[in-house]
């Protein structure tokens, strides 16, 4: 018995044919009958073109199944909140400069620069999501099945609560064996970026690896680097490591597991601007690492905490230091968090 919808359908389909006629039969100058009409549907449905192939994937999987093919993903997926501070160095038209720290001024009195250090604390809630099901990726000589995670990053001002970046994207995992994973990221300023790079565990207590956040230049200049260390933030930031704002975090803490995530753009990866950025403020690089780390409190409870340092370069700004004239500086803009897995 067919079902009412298919019913339905099947005399629609039979009413049509009948009215205009069907072209095989016509060629025969045979008018169909209605029973010839449904016997020759049914035969169309079950041939093999229509049929669903043994391996037919559904995007609908059990969330649960889902997660447990995440491999070193797995313990993303939820809703993180903490905080953290940002780094960046944006250039500035002296005809209407920025009203903050360094950049204050104004047309009659512009800036001594023309560029700005902005140093300040953020607030952060970071959520992931699992994609539905492995997303098949088809070649040769086999086939590869892709999971991930959505997610979606919101920061405010740690002072005034103000909307300071909305971030959207997913992290994959392509190879389980190898452990290569990727992210895939999405930046209203007009910036979409792929970096990949590889996953791997670390027991205990660690040292995270310093990172510079001072300008790239040709030849060191006190005239670029003053500003970072005269700007509102510094202390607690130290401009020539951020990362050991986080380094003095766990420092205090009893660290059981960590699982690394560490990405850049530069492995096979790459970053796509709109032309006002490319013009202005060039984002050409992107690196990321993250430790999701299990930690042990003075209680004996165990929570887990995610951290993250971040690095982007923006270039702009022709290097004075360098017999190059086409040569531009490279301005690191870093931030780092620590969050909590609610």
């Amino acid at each position: 018995m067919l079902e009412p919808m298919k019913k339905f359908l099947l005399s629609v389909l039979i009413l049509v044919t009948i009215l205009i006629g069907n072209p095989l039969t016509a060629m025969a100058q045979e008018k169909p009958s209605a029973e010839s009409i449904e016997e020759l549907i049914f035969d169309s449905l079950e041939s093999p073109s229509q049929k669903l192939p043994p391996n037919f994937l559904r995007l609908s999987d059990e969330i649960e199944d889902t997660v447990k093919e995440l491999g070193p993903l797995d313990d993303l997926t939820g809703t993180w909140v903490g905080k953290g501070w940002n780094l960046i160095a944006v250039p500035i038209n002296s005809d209407r400069p920025r009203n903050t720290g360094e950049c204050s001024g104004t047309p009659a009195n512009p800036p001594r620069e023309n560029f700005c250090v902005m140093i300040m604390p953020y607030v952060e809630t970071l959520t992931f999501t699992p994609i539905g099901a492995p997303v098949p990726n088809r070649g040769f000589p086999v086939d590869t099945f892709v999971v991930g995670l959505h997610y979606q990053q919101v920061v405010s001002d740690a002072n005034t609560f103000k909307p300071l970046h909305i971030e959207n994207g997913m992290w994959l995992l392509l190879d389980k064996e190898k452990k290569i994973v990727a992210r895939l990221s999405s930046i209203p300023h007009g910036n979409s970026l792929l970096a990949i790079g590889k996953a791997f565990d670390v027991d205990g207590n660690f040292q995270i690896t310093p990172v510079d956040g001072l300008p790239i230049l040709e030849k060191p200049s006190v005239r670029y680097n003053y500003p970072y260390f005269t700007a509102e933030g510094v202390p607690p930031l130290d401009p020539a490591n951020p990362n050991q704002i986080l380094q003095d975090e766990i420092d205090q803490q009893k660290l059981l597991k960590t699982v690394v995530l560490d990405v850049s753009t530069e492995n096979q990866g790459g970053i796509s601007n709109i032309p006002f950025i490319e013009k202005n403020a060039d984002t050409t690089s992107f690196k990321s690492t993250f430790w999701i780390e299990e930690v042990r409190d003075e209680k004996g409870e165990e929570f887990l905490q995610l951290q993250y340092s971040q690095t982007t370069d923006l270039d702009f700004i022709k290097d004075s230091t360098s017999e190059d004239p086409d040569k531009l500086i490279v301005w690191p803009h870093i931030d780092v968090a620590t969050m909590v897995k609610q």
